[in-house]
């Protein structure tokens, strides 16, 4: 059985209910990323063995909140050792707009696991057409 990892932000607990979702679904172990945007050491010796890799933030002003972006910066010392290469990644946002640039975050997570050299999987759902 793959060892998933959902490793999440929630500012307002609104992407703590996501995540949980996507972690039982995924039957995968929950890390959240503190009002510091710090996790235990134990928890990132857990993202190391994973074999997969999901990604929650919220969307403050059109990105990532500053908590994940600070989690993602100390991912550096990983990246320089290749520590997640061919690990498979997805990830996950939300906002209180129906529509406020969450793209954009998704791409955040999206590069993210590219510099790591890992295997994104998306949706696979194509863009609606309401013409």
């Amino acid at each position: 059985m793959s060892k998933v990892l959902v490793v999440y932000h929630s500012g307002y607990g609104h992407t703590k209910v996501v995540a949980e979702h996507v972690a039982q679904g995924a039957q995968a172990q929950l890390v959240a990323i503190s009002a510091d945007g710090e996790i235990t050491e134990a928890e990132w010796a857990a993202l190391d063995d994973a074999d997969a890799i999901i990604f929650g933030t919220p969307t403050y002003m059109g990105n990532v909140s500053w908590q994940f972006k600070k989690f993602a910066d100390a991912t550096s010392k990983i990246w320089f050792t290749r520590g997640w290469q061919d690990k498979v990644f997805g990830g996950f946002t939300n906002s209180a707009s129906p529509n406020g640039d969450k793209q954009v975050t998704l791409i955040t997570l999206q590069t993210l696991a590219s510099q790591h050299g890992g295997i994104w999987v998306s949706l696979g759902i194509p863009p609606s057409n309401t013409s």
